[in-house]
């Protein structure tokens, strides 16, 4: 009979703890779509639904919260166009603004780093790399270092110049109008520096 007992409580133990590792397992999924969908409140919450550039109003067609793990918020991205129902895809639109708002202090080397490493990446041949380079090194010498509650921006305007603008201000503008269209293969081109960022900007 203690044998039996004995049993009987072992295979209740293992029931028991079978049932508290599905609750636990309950329990993380959800408070993983939690955190999934408090994050892209979050992102709505840190960016306009509409920015007015040159008279005319971009709404905001997408946007992505870049986290690092689960909890820590690095940027808010949002894609803003004219027209949204027209586009459905970033890279389709010829006038258009990337808003990029952060959560954390940014220091200006990374993005003049980063920025040439991943546009460089996109291109095809050296030779596209020899004529680049001077207007890339030019453009991204204007970012500055970035504190958290500020944004940059950059706008595409009738597909030919490519501002970027900080807190609403003009650091740079450039008319070369192939250089604007590849700048934005830093983050949608065939190597970006963020895949999910493309996929959720491109379809």
């Amino acid at each position: 009979r203690k044998t039996a007992l004995s049993w009987l409580l072992h295979q209740e133990s293992q029931r028991y703890d079978g049932m508290n590792n599905q609750y636990k397992q309950g329990r993380h999924a959800i408070i993983c779509l939690l955190v999934l969908f408090t994050g892209m409140s979050f992102a709505n919450d840190h960016l306009p639904s509409a920015i007015d550039h040159n008279g005319e109003s971009y709404a905001k067609c997408n946007d992505y919260l870049l986290r690092y793990g689960f909890v820590i918020k690095v940027v808010a991205i949002g894609w803003y166009a004219q027209d949204c129902q027209q586009y459905d895809s970033v890279m389709a639109s010829n006038n258009k603004i990337i808003r990029f708002h952060y959560f954390k202090d940014v220091e200006a080397s990374f993005f003049q780093e980063s920025a040439a490493e991943y546009f460089l990446k996109n291109l095809k041949s050296e030779d596209q790399k020899s004529a680049m380079k001077t207007i890339l090194t030019q453009f991204n010498d204007a970012y500055t270092n970035i504190s958290s509650g500020e944004y940059f921006d950059l706008i595409h305007f009738q597909n030919q110049t490519l501002s970027l603008v900080k807190n609403g201000d003009v650091l740079t503008t450039t008319e070369n109008s192939a250089f604007a269209r590849l700048y934005f293969n830093i983050w949608f081109g065939q190597q970006p520096v963020v895949k999910r960022l493309k996929e959720a900007f491109t379809g």
